[in-house]
């Protein structure tokens, strides 16, 4: 098991997904870091964004994806979600990654 590990990338979205998936924001740059604090959840995500939509980062189910090397993406669950619209900027606390 890692005691630390830390991902990045360019490219990432967050997703609302009720009724069809719908861009809740888009993200130009992301990275995620394990937190070794049960309380907090399992992974802490800072990102930049392109675009934010407030209305639908405030709604659930809300997901964090991002392109997967070889096809596919990572999809991690937001527990919680703060965002500064201004400065473009997300930060949350997810779930574990899913399948």
């Amino acid at each position: 098991m890692f005691r630390e590990l830390a991902i990045r990338g360019d490219r990432g979205a967050l997703l609302w997904t009720k009724y069809a998936s719908s861009d809740a924001a888009t993200l130009t740059s992301w990275a995620i870091k394990r937190d070794l604090d049960p309380k907090r959840g399992p992974w802490v995500l800072t990102a930049s964004a392109r675009f934010i939509n407030r209305i639908l980062c405030g709604r659930r189910p809300l997901y964090f994806t991002a392109p997967r090397l070889g096809g596919g993406r990572w999809m991690w669950p937001v527990l919680d979600v703060t965002v500064d619209v201004a400065a473009r900027r997300i930060n949350a606390r997810l779930g574990l990654p899913e399948q």
